[in-house]
């Protein structure tokens, strides 16, 4: 192998691991001034996106597209030194793309999320210049550099993300329960926060304001997040967003203690049961969606119990959820998502078809 074949890939983590950072997966806590006051003409802190904050988002989101995706393409394996360069264009151009591409945030309270990106893309500028001259030089004392800017590009990518969108950093009320209005659920929250071994906060979003949420979300991520979506959370954040479909089941679950016994009623509380095992695993940190609903799966035995099922109960819902298994869209299967597979955590509190 040569010595730049070697230099490209030994750069494969560092570049696959600003590539998982996507804006499209979920946002984190949030970004208002202490009093609530008026932020911009007319738009409070806890309002929705307006039309032009919308306009802005969508600019937003395809800037980020194409600097996730140019770092994506510099992560494979085949690339070449030339596409390397080309694909990592974007984060050489890091801050006049976002000048010009994206322009000022049209509302203040979008200011602080803006200026976040542009302190993130004076890191990756700079470690474009140190990639530059580690591949193209082959100057091995530059991939130093690189790893210490990626880390500090991410950072502020990640912090810029918890301030983002309008409307899902609005401030909810705590209630446990059974309840129309949309509210961070403690119990829910509890529970998520074990299996993503820190603390974290589980949303429950009423119909109405689910779909001005997903309004605002399917715009920036450009349809990746939209009106089938039933929940989501940030890679390595602390907030998950569960939809209203996800927490009505929840709730018949652990509240009302409702165990139905034919198929489709089963399927509903246990499709909801493995969502709240499986946004946490993107809060640890896992990017795939196969592997995290296969941990997912392999958890909610556990987390059914700790909802109020019984042993028996919980196993039939993880039952019911395998016969389903094959249905689900390519990305959440993998083969090897079975007894003795890969995927296997070894738990013996599994249970397997």
């Amino acid at each position: 192998m040569s010595s730049e074949g070697f230099l490209i890939r030994f750069l494969l983590g560092l570049l696959g691991s600003l590539a998982a950072i996507s804006f499209a997966v979920g946002y984190g806590v949030p970004s208002r001034d202490a009093q609530g006051q008026v932020l911009a003409a007319g738009v409070r802190s806890g309002s929705w996106a307006t039309p032009a904050e919308l306009a802005w988002l969508e600019k937003l989101g395809s800037w980020d597209t194409r600097l996730l995706r140019g770092l994506q393409s510099a992560a494979r394996v085949d690339t070449t030194a030339v596409m390397h360069s080309r694909a990592l264009e974007p984060a050489g151009s890091c801050d006049s793309d976002l000048a010009t591409q994206v322009g000022s945030p049209p509302t203040a309270r979008l200011e602080p999320a803006f200026d976040t990106l542009r302190r993130a893309c004076t890191h990756f500028q700079r470690f474009h210049a140190a990639i530059t001259l580690a591949i193209g030089l082959r100057q091995n004392s530059e991939i130093g550099t690189a790893r210490a800017e990626e880390k500090l590009a991410a950072g502020f990518l990640l912090r810029a993300d918890q301030m983002l969108t309008p409307g899902e950093v609005r401030a909810l009320p705590v209630i446990a329960g059974e309840a129309e209005q949309s509210r961070v659920e403690p119990r829910f929250g509890r529970i998520a926060s074990a299996l993503a071994g820190k603390p974290v906060e589980v949303r429950c979003w009423s119909r109405a304001d689910w779909s001005q949420l997903m309004r605002e979300e399917s715009t920036f991520t450009h349809g990746q997040l939209g009106s089938d979506t039933l929940a989501f959370a940030g890679i390595g954040r602390t907030r998950i967003n569960l939809g209203p479909a996800v927490c009505d089941g929840l709730t018949e679950l652990a509240y009302k203690r409702m165990r139905p016994t034919d198929e489709a009623g089963q399927l509903f509380l246990a499709s909801a049961v493995v969502t709240l095992s499986h946004e946490p695993q993107h809060s640890k940190g896992i990017a795939e969606e196969f592997v995290a609903e296969c941990n997912a799966i392999q958890l909610a035995n556990g987390t059914a119990i700790k909802l109020g099922a019984s042993t028996a109960y919980a196993a039939a819902l993880v039952r019911t959820y395998w016969r389903h298994y094959a249905a689900e869209l390519p990305t959440y299967r993998s083969a090897e998502c079975r007894q003795g597979g890969k995927l296997d955590l070894g738990r013996a509190d599994s249970i397997w078809p």
